[in-house]
């Protein structure tokens, strides 16, 4: 049935579902990344309003830049680490804490259609096994979902999304090794390691980097100087 009288015309959706059913598989694909693009970018704003908002260069290598609020804090970076982010304590939040690293060098070899991500998941086997074997005895850790992820529109890599327990409490990890999006990137990898206990704020794996005030550092990180 019509929702508009028919003097009025054909409505919206009688206009607009053909037309969109008409465009190619790319085309809307497109769309609906630009959407969640803006629908981030305003998320991230409303986030932010009101809070002092911290911009960090890190000369690398890679040389990158990330922003934070001031529910974050900057501590001192672990051997082998180029810049170490937590949160401060507050009620219905968990720990957090967000580390950045040298990934190594950017894989020599060119892909089709875009950067070399898939030859980034072979190293990141080696880096999950290695997060593995850091955690204590009955930790009961699992991975959870992997693939290719993108952060905005010009950094993209292979992410992986796992689960543990430390001393009785079930904790969330995303491991990320980025690339810029370019098809022949140079350079360094950017390995991205984000840790959250559970809590109302991240309540299951698929909302560590998503929800609460790690969302910022983790998706707003780019390569270079300049902020995304």
């Amino acid at each position: 049935m019509p929702i508009a009288r028919p003097e009025f015309g054909p409505s919206l959706p009688d206009v607009a579902l053909p037309w969109w059913r008409g465009r190619s598989r790319r085309f809307r694909i497109a769309v609906v990344v630009g959407i969640a693009l803006v629908a981030a970018v305003v998320a991230t704003w409303a986030l932010t309003r009101g809070r002092t908002v911290t911009h960090v260069v890190i000369d690398g290598p890679p040389q990158f830049n990330v922003r934070f609020d001031d529910r974050i804090e900057r501590v001192d970076a672990e051997p082998g680490e180029l810049l170490r982010l937590r949160n401060r304590p507050a009620e219905n939040r968990g720990a957090e804490t967000i580390v950045y690293r040298d990934g190594g060098a950017a894989p020599p070899d060119a892909e089709p259609g875009g950067p070399p991500v898939s030859q980034l998941m072979l190293r990141m086997a080696k880096v999950m096994r290695g997060v593995e074997a850091s955690l204590p005895a009955g930790s009961a850790f699992q991975i959870r979902a992997a693939g290719r992820g993108s952060i905005g529109r010009d950094v993209t890599g292979w992410l992986v999304r796992y689960q543990f327990k430390r001393e009785g409490r079930t904790w969330y990890g995303v491991r990320a090794l980025l690339l810029p999006n370019v098809e022949r990137p140079t350079g360094r990898v950017l390995d991205v390691s984000l840790q959250s206990q559970q809590s109302p704020v991240v309540p299951n794996v698929r909302q560590a980097g998503v929800n609460g005030p790690m969302r910022l550092p983790f998706y707003g990180v780019a390569f270079g100087t300049e902020a995304p």
